[in-house]
């Protein structure tokens, strides 16, 4: 592949956290029309340890993807950095695409843009918007992305602020939902989790209970675990009552209705959903939601969660590998996740503009001011 054909992409790599996976799931979008270099930008070589993570069912169908993708690492040292981006970043390259965490290091934002006008390449820095926006970090993050001809962000008081920081001067601001990871509703101080077995489904009952009794004591008073589970006999609710944690959980056996089901959605922290089928109510209805769903499989890949960064990998068939997806999914509990076609409609909207020299079928756009 010629690098100078290519829209090049930068930011956070590590399929294990929140910031990488946007970046993963951002470059398959636009790699479905495109030719893309990605460069990934670590700030250190252990940005991704301290905490157990469970592996990404998004970043999972990533991997079984075609795309013409090359990937090169960025070095770690400033000089190094910009002497990577001087090769990587070529005078026909399609567009330069910085992709910027709030709270992350984000210095080697500067050094990208300046190759890119260097080279005369439009190039773009969109930043995620958190649930709890904090107007410091936005104002550190404008000193990096002044030099860019469109800064994206996903929300709109993000926007308004970015553009009084800019100036007249600045780069153009405008906001799409793909890059907003907020909307959820205030969470209480339980944080309750919901699960969703096939019927009569004991094997994966036990995994789950299993996974769930291995929460401390000091702690569980904070958690409730409702299962829902249709069944026959004695033999779900004698496991449950058997539970060393029985008293911090409610079985559910009874079929749900739309509206019932969207509401335990909505209010769970978390959900847990065992070998989803392409059409699972319960995994549309959590999607929609935006909340984070920790997914029991077997060996092979479920056929749900192409384009959702929210759901999460675990083996129904180990304690464990439920119990550090659980906890990785709570970690997650105040982002809204946005929905798949979001992604797709980022994808259109950015080679589109004039702002990158468009290499598909330009889509209609949208207004500057509109929210995307």
């Amino acid at each position: 592949m010629k690098l100078g054909s290519s829209i090049v992409v930068a930011g956070p790599s590590s399929s294990l956290t929140v910031p990488g996976i946007i970046v993963s799931q951002i470059v398959a979008s636009l790699a479905e029309e495109n030719s893309i270099v990605r460069i990934d930008v670590d700030s250190t070589n252990d940005f991704d340890a301290g905490l157990y993570r469970s592996q990404s069912l998004a970043a999972a169908h990533h991997r079984t993807s075609a795309g013409d993708i090359v990937i090169r690492q960025a070095p770690s040292g400033s000089r190094l950095r910009a002497q990577a981006f001087r090769e990587w970043i070529t005078p026909d390259a399609q567009g330069a695409i910085a992709i910027a965490w709030p709270g992350l290091d984000n210095a080697w934002i500067r050094q990208f843009l300046s190759t890119a006008k260097t080279f005369g390449v439009p190039s773009m820095v969109m930043t995620i918007s958190l649930p709890r926006s904090d107007h410091a970090k936005v104002f550190a993050l404008a000193e990096f992305m002044y030099e860019a001809d469109l800064v994206l962000v996903g929300n709109a008081d993000e926007s308004e602020y970015l553009a009084r920081a800019f100036g007249h001067s600045g780069p153009k601001v405008e906001v799409h939902k793909a890059l907003s990871l907020h909307g959820r509703a205030n969470r209480s101080t339980t944080q309750q989790i919901t699960a969703f077995l096939p019927k009569d489904n004991y094997e994966t009952l036990a995994t789950l209970l299993a996974a769930y009794d291995a929460i401390p004591e000091a702690w569980i008073e904070s958690y409730s675990l409702q299962i829902v589970m249709r069944y026959k006999g004695e033999t779900a609710e004698k496991m449950i009552a058997e539970s060393y944690h029985s008293e911090y959980l409610n079985l559910i056996g009874t079929d749900i209705s739309t509206t019932d089901l969207n509401r335990l959605c909505a209010s769970s922290s978390a959900l847990i959903i065992a070998d989803p089928a392409f059409n699972s109510r319960a995994f549309s209805i959590a999607v929609e939601c935006g909340v984070a769903i920790v997914v029991l499989a077997s060996a092979q890949l479920p056929d749900v969660g192409h384009g959702y960064v929210g759901a999460l990998l675990a083996d129904k068939n180990r304690p464990v590998s439920v119990r550090v997806a659980l906890s990785h999914a709570l970690r997650l509990a105040e982002l809204h996740f946005p929905p798949p076609d979001a992604w797709n409609e980022l994808a259109h909207r950015l080679v589109g503009r004039t702002t990158l020299r468009a290499v598909s079928s330009p889509q209609p756009l949208l207004p500057s001011r509109q929210i995307g």
